[in-house]
C-alpha cells in the first residue's frame, strides 16, 4: 500500500513538472522571430478596415516589445497607400521602411495590387 502511494505522488511530481514545463514554454514569447505579414487595403481606398488595423497595431505591438524599433513594408502600389502605412506605423511609435509602391493604383486593381507585406527582423542583441 504504502509502495502504490508513493508510485501515486511521483506520478503526479511528474505530471506537475511537466505542466510547469509546458507553461513556461508558452509563455516564452515566439513574436520576437522573424516574421511576414500580409496586410491589405479596401479597394479604391488609402484606408485600412477593422481587420487590417488589428494587424498593423498588433505587429506595431510584437515589434516594440522585441525592441525593433522600425519594420519594413513593401507596398504593391501606390505612394498615398504607402503614406497610410508609414502613418499607421508611426502613430504606434514603430517608423516603417518604405519599398515598392513605385506606380499609382489602377482602376479595377486587384487584390493582390492591394497588399501590403510587412517584414519585422528579429533584433540581435549586441555582446560586450
Amino acid at each position: 500500500m504504502q509502495r502504490l502511494t508513493l508510485m501515486t505522488v511521483g506520478a503526479m511530481m511528474i505530471g506537475f513538472v511537466g505542466f510547469v514545463y509546458d507553461s513556461a514554454i508558452a509563455q516564452t514569447p515566439t513574436s520576437c522571430s522573424s516574421r511576414e505579414v500580409s496586410i491589405y487595403f479596401d479597394k479604391d481606398t488609402t484606408e485600412f478596415n477593422k481587420f487590417s488595423q488589428q494587424l498593423v497595431e498588433r505587429v506595431a505591438t510584437e515589434a516594440k516589445a522585441c525592441g525593433a524599433r522600425q519594420v519594413v513594408a513593401e507596398v504593391k502600389s501606390g505612394p498615398d497607400r504607402a503614406e497610410a502605412v508609414s502613418h499607421a506605423f508611426a502613430d504606434l511609435g514603430v517608423k516603417v521602411i518604405l519599398v515598392g509602391a513605385t506606380h499609382e493604383a489602377a482602376a479595377g486593381e486587384s487584390v493582390a495590387d492591394r497588399e501590403v507585406v510587412v517584414r519585422v527582423a528579429r533584433q540581435h542583441n549586441a555582446v560586450g
